[in-house]
């Protein structure tokens, strides 16, 4: 390091003072001291010659110090006496203001204002300690200054003037400096924090993670149908992409903060971009070393300025709408409401009529007796005794009132007589003796049978036509025409006939004046009830929402809960409820109609609930397996459609157009150690980007997704025989190119879980068919089994029988043999739908072992297969399809409740990267030097500078280098199938050498 005082550069001879005093912006704020100053001539021409010189030695100064602290800043203080001096959170503007006032004093020991024998010089305090350094950073502000702010104003307090005669001191003046430089230190300063700032930014404001994630979502997506499609994709995200998004969003953030990326960057992004195309082509390589060895063995390299432009995949992205309808819930709740007791209730209610007796009685004249006569005048009545006899003596003529909503099925009226008999008990000392008397009370009484067609029918409550009319039923039946009779019998019969009815109203002993009363069927009526829903059925099944795609894989949506309501909207429509039936039949068919309607709605609300449940399940395994969240993922799905600015528009400073250059080490970050031999900037081996990529539903399997949708439904050591067929079929597949012990082994022990699994569905088939049918067991079985002949492998039937492809089947197959009716064949074939999980599930070892094995033999073929190719055999063998394609992957929405109707996977990255050289540099310097730059740049080296001029450098602080960490999250959503979309290279997580420590 150059000393202060030694460094003689910058000088400006006196010529140029008159032009300087014409451009610079320096202020003088003279404050005078107590003694006198002498008025002659020769002090003031001095005075004006020293202040001259003082505006240039600041100006210098100002600029060289800029200069300095730009190539060294202090990012981070020294925990040293000289480094304390400095703020923390302004340890560059603090250094910058001491580097100011040690060399603006360094330039004022060179002024010196001479007039005959009158002498003016310059100066500041010396400092000589940590007090005093101090003191010297108060005497000193800097700040941005000049049009855009590119250009920095500087103010130095108390300089010293100092008047002497002859040698002896005469006068003194204390002024501050102000001068505006075209020095860019603050701004580039000020630029290069916000960019780390960005770079460390979350997924809510503007930065890397934002940028990375518009990045990482068209590869994940592009990738993730290709694989979903059948393309030999083994890993839909790997950390290749993740370094390649992650470059790319950082040059990015350099153009919208700098104006310009660093163009060894760009260079470097695009070679990178073609490799990573190379390396995509290579199945299963994962980017691993593997990949690395197979390009150097196939003696191909991309070309940097040309790399391979991307082609549309015709991939849907996030935001595009997915629809999801109804679907397989219309056969679930068709089911529940089908069933024949359940149907059996809802006719009956639907026939069921309230009814009730309403009654009048009229006294028409006598009444009770009076008390019998007393024997004598010395009796006593001690006991009292009423006897009634009740009576029907002949028909009568009444009319009873009506309640509302109510009518009239029968009407009668009787005249009944009440004998009464009083008996009094008279006492006389020991003589008792009993007198009686008698009378009669005649009434009218009327008796109406009233009915209403309420019950507990979901059928809303409308007048029937043809309620009584029993020629008027479609079905041939008699609609409510034997209520009358039956409510009579209920009512009336049972009480003792209309007589009996009559007399107890009488008596006030008619204990039972309302009943239910259900009229008979049609026999027809079930079946063509059947027959209707299953019309609306297929209606109910066709609704539909859309939704985005985006949204349903961070659970922001919730389809089933969107369903309900749409059903609840056409739910009007749907139900078709008339003004008036026409017959007791059309009730029941609205009322079997609503009941449908709300075992669907109910179970739309009961997968939402799912949904909701499973939405916690899914965050729980992010936090679990990552550092993400469902919250920072609909972040990202959010920050993939920010806009960001391309690049900020180039500033204008006092100079003209103030251009940036940015310049790296290394221009792009890589996954791969290097050390400096590579870049002289790098400290030994170094890792200048590390990443974790998390695939959160992935293989192996009773994993994540197993803790979302399984819950109860699902054994801790068990899987879905979906999941083991499709593994099954991936090792078979992989078997008929290449001959493997361990996989055959694997394999067969697998196939023989899946066959076990097998043989105890197709048994609970055969069973159904004998049970709904009249075929017998032999016959059953026959069925079954030529119903399942296309699917000629275990796995083939294992997907058939997890996906309905084979009771489909075997319905038809049942229905064309059996001659099965319409309805018929409806209910076996829902019957046989219900058959969808077999008890005895295939083990969660044998599973994962299979997959394993899977990958192992693709990898070793792989291998093997490009051990001396060139760039055509690696194209062919990209084409050429293995058994890993098969592996399953991705959390089915919404199984195990609800109908399949999207696989979603989540992939959650964080990537850890830093510079070993940032700078930048501006487009002119300062104006000692013509043509320069202002450069800034951070290596993590220490700086030091010698503040008390021993000889020996203080160290101030570090200039630490750019580093960052950014996250987020990618979500994948894809049509529902068995393949899924995920990782499928075994690992749920892939970690680069040397995470979690960048630049080590």
């Amino acid at each position: 390091m150059v000393a202060v005082r030694d460094d003689t550069r910058g000088r400006v001879p006196f010529a140029l003072l008159g032009v300087l005093l014409l451009v610079s912006s320096l202020t003088l704020a003279p404050t005078f001291v107590t003694e006198p100053a002498p008025s002659e001539t020769a002090v003031e021409r001095a005075l004006n010659q020293a202040t001259a010189e003082t505006q240039v030695a600041v100006r210098d100064g100002v600029s060289t110090a800029g200069q300095r602290a730009a190539a060294n800043p202090v990012v981070t203080p020294a925990d040293t006496p000289a480094g304390r001096v400095l703020n923390d959170s302004a340890a560059f503007r603090d250094s910058l203001r001491i580097r100011t006032y040690l060399r603006v004093a360094d330039r004022l020991e060179r002024v010196s204002g001479r007039s005959g024998d009158v002498t003016v010089t310059a100066s500041l305090p010396a400092v000589s300690n940590v007090r005093g350094l101090r003191a010297a950073k108060h005497r000193v502000s800097v700040e941005r200054a000049g049009p855009n702010k590119t250009a920095m104003r500087a103010t130095v307090e108390n300089i010293v003037l100092t008047v002497r005669r002859n040698g002896a001191v005469v006068s003194t003046q204390r002024v501050s400096s102000t001068v505006v430089v075209p020095t860019q230190a603050l701004m580039l300063h000020d630029q290069v924090s916000t960019y780390q700032t960005r770079l460390n930014n979350g997924l809510d404001r503007p930065g890397l993670s934002q940028r990375m994630t518009a990045r990482l979502y068209p590869i994940a997506w592009a990738r993730g149908y290709a694989q979903y499609g059948g393309a030999g994709i083994e890993n839909v995200v790997a950390n290749r992409h993740v370094s390649l998004a992650t470059n790319g969003a950082l040059l990015g953030v350099q153009r919208s903060t700098f104006g310009r990326s660093d163009p060894a960057g760009r260079r470097a992004l695009k070679e990178a971009t073609a490799v990573t195309g190379i390396e995509d082509l290579i199945r299963g390589s994962q980017g691993t070393a593997l990949s690395t060895e197979v390009l150097k063995q196939a003696q191909y390299r991309p070309v940097s300025e040309t790399p391979p432009r991307p082609t549309s995949t015709g991939s849907p992205s996030p935001t595009d709408s997915m629809t999801v309808g109804v679907n397989g819930t219309a056969d679930t709740a068709f089911r529940s409401v089908t069933e024949p007791s359940a149907l059996n209730e809802t006719l009956e209610d639907a026939y069921t009529v309230e009814v009730a007796l309403e009654t009048n009685k009229h006294r028409l004249g006598g009444g009770p007796p009076g008390t019998p006569p007393s024997p004598g005048t010395d009796w006593t009545l001690v006991a009292d005794r009423v006897t009634t006899a009740t009576e029907t003596v002949g028909n009568a003529s009444g009319r009873v009132a009506t309640p509302d909503r109510w009518h009239t099925l029968e009407t009668f009226s009787r005249t009944v007589e009440r004998q009464y008999t009083r008996t009094a008990v008279w006492q006389n000392g020991s003589l008792r003796q009993r007198t009686t008397t008698s009378s009669t009370a005649r009434y009218r009484v009327t008796v109406a049978v009233v009915g209403r067609h309420h019950g507990r029918s979901p059928a809303p409550n409308r007048s029937i036509r043809t309620a009584h009319d029993a020629s008027a039923s479609p079905l041939n039946g008699s609609n409510f025409a034997d209520v009358e009779p039956k409510a009579m019998d209920r009512l009336v019969g049972h009480a003792g006939g209309r007589d009996g009815v009559a007399e107890r109203v009488v008596d006030d002993s008619l204990s039972r004046t309302e009943a239910t009363v259900a009229a008979d069927r049609p026999p027809e009526l079930h079946n063509w009830v059947y027959r209707d829903l299953m019309d609306l059925r297929a209606s109910v099944r066709n609704a539909t929402v859309s939704v985005e795609r985006g949204r349903v894989g961070t659970f922001e949506t919730n389809p089933p809960r969107e369903l309900r309501e749409r059903v609840a909207q056409r739910r009007a429509t749907l139900a078709a409820v008339p003004g008036t039936y026409d017959s007791a039949a059309q009730k029941a068919r609205v009322a079997a109609r609503l009941t449908y309607l709300s075992a669907v709605s109910a179970e739309l609300d009961e997968q939402a609930t799912v949904r909701d449940r499973n939405r916690e399940r899914v965050d729980t395994q992010l936090a679990k397996r990552t550092d993400g969240s469902l919250r920072a993922l609909r972040k990202g799905l959010v920050a993939r459609e920010t806009p960001v600015p391309r690049s900020r528009p180039v500033p204008v400073g006092p100079a003209g157009p103030v251009r940036t250059r940015v310049d790296t080490q290394t221009p792009y970050l890589t996954l791969t150690e290097l050390d400096e031999s590579r870049y002289r900037a790098l400290d030994g081996s170094e890792h200048p980007l590390v990443a974790r990529n998390a695939n959160v539903f992935t293989v192996p399997y009773g994993d994540a997704a197993d803790a979302v949708v399984g819950g109860a439904f699902e054994s801790g050591d068990r899987v879905r025989l979906a999941t083991a067929a499709n593994t099954l079929a991936a090792a078979n597949e992989t078997l008929e190119s290449e001959s493997n012990a361990t996989l055959a082994s694997e394999r067969d022990t697998l196939q023989r879980e899946v066959e076990a699994a097998n043989e105890e569905m197709t048994t609970t088939l055969w069973l159904a068919v004998s049970q709904h049918t009249e075929a017998e067991q032999g016959e059953s079985k026959a069925i079954v089994a030529d119903a399942m002949a296309p699917w000629d492998t275990s796995a083939a039937r294992a997907l058939a029988l997890t996906n309905g492809s084979a009771q489909e089947r075997v319905a038809r197959v049942a229905g064309a043999r059996l001659n099965l009716t319409r309805v018929e064949h409806d209910r076996l074939r829902l019957r046989l739908l219900s058959v969808d999980t077999p008890a005895t599930k295939p083990t969660l070892g044998s599973a994962n072992g299979t997959a394993s094995a899977v990958r192992s033999v693709a990898k070793a073929e792989l291998s093997s297969a490009l051990a001396s190719a060139g760039e055509q055999k690696v194209q062919q063998f990209a084409k050429k399809r293995l058994g890993t394609d098969r592996l399953p992957a991705g959390l089915p929405l919404a199984p195990p409740v609800a109908p399949w109707y999207a696989t979603t996977n989540i992939w959650w990255v964080t990537v850890e990267g830093e510079y070993a050289r940032f700078a930048v540099s501006a487009s002119h310097g300062p104006p000692s030097e013509p043509g320069a730059q202002t450069t800034y740049a951070r290596d993590g080296h220490t700086v030091t500078l010698d503040v008390d001029d021993d000889g020996t450098g203080e160290r101030l602080g570090t200039a630490d280098r750019v580093s960052f960490r950014a996250d987020t999250g990618v979500v994948v959503v894809v049509p529902p199938k068995p393949r899924g979309v995920g990782d499928k290279g075994g690992n749920a997580v892939e970690e680069s050498s040397g995470w979690p420590d960048a630049g080590s």
